[in-house]
């Protein structure tokens, strides 16, 4: 499955943090999955480095904020996502996967990525082998 993952108020907060959970869940999920980030900002290679996700990250794309599935080739997309993380809905909406609650402040009592990795593993379950 192709994992994509908006960055700011997804993953990070408006000072950079990391949203609590981050590198487990995407470390659990880049196991069996390929996982990506996107941003409207372009692609955030920085905040890989920053946080030192090189190894748990597949690519770092622009965001395609219309004409979704036309985009996806002119950003150099070279997969259609599967799942999408993000906290605005229409991404989600159009391609599947789960809206998240903005993470706008570090907060050590955030969950919400806990729910994105709960779903993926209820999914994993469904299409695995009879």
């Amino acid at each position: 499955m192709n994992i994509f993952f908006d960055v700011d108020y997804t993953l990070i907060d408006g000072d950079g943090a990391l949203r609590p959970g981050a590198r487990r869940v995407l470390s659990t999920l880049a196991e069996k999955h390929e996982v990506y980030l996107w941003s409207g900002l372009g692609p955030r290679w920085e905040v890989v480095e920053q946080h030192q996700l090189e190894e748990l990250v597949s690519g770092c794309y622009d965001k395609p904020l219309q004409r979704y599935d036309e985009l996806l080739a002119l950003l150099g997309i070279p997969v259609r996502p599967d799942f999408v993380v993000d906290d605005h809905p229409h991404l989600v909406e159009h391609f599947g996967g789960l809206t998240v609650p903005a993470y706008r402040r570090a907060d050590d009592r955030d969950v919400a990525l806990e729910e994105v990795l709960r779903v993926v593993q209820e999914k994993d379950v469904g299409t695995g082998p009879a």
